[in-house]
């Protein structure tokens, strides 16, 4: 399990960068929302099995971790309010750098909609060492 920990994180964090990534450029291009909107939903439709599971194997770290249900709920949350943090700092960072933000923008609805951005095709190892066949 704990060698799998930092690989679980490579690819859960993909999912936290892209949504740190939308929320930037809603807020930089809010004229641009439902196209941004719509372009991550199309993202998260392709990779709703694999989000589900990833936040379902943290769950289950934080529930091994703890000492009965009140201590896990306690966790959790601040696990939750971690996630949060972390991904408003990257959306501070990205609005930091206007120029780069506004390209970045201009290329996601047509990145998240391409296969390229796929979890599984920009973390073919990763991708493998977790959700190995069966």
């Amino acid at each position: 399990l704990h060698d799998a920990l930092p690989i679980l994180a490579t690819l859960f964090n993909e999912h936290q960068r892209l949504l740190a990534l939308r929320d930037a450029c809603i807020t930089a291009q809010p004229e641009k929302k439902a196209d941004l909107s719509e372009a991550y939903q199309d993202w998260l439709n392709r990779h709703v099995r694999i989000v589900d599971d990833l936040d379902n194997r943290f769950a289950a770290i934080i529930k091994r971790a703890s000492k009965g249900q009140a201590e896990y709920t306690k966790n959790y949350g601040k696990y939750q309010a971690e996630v949060l943090q972390l991904r408003e700092e990257s959306k501070k960072a990205l609005l930091a750098d206007k120029a780069k933000l506004t390209q970045q923008c201009n290329e996601f609805p047509a990145y998240v909609r391409h296969p390229k951005s796929d979890i599984p095709a920009m973390f073919p190892v990763e991708f493998k060492t977790i959700y190995r066949p069966r």
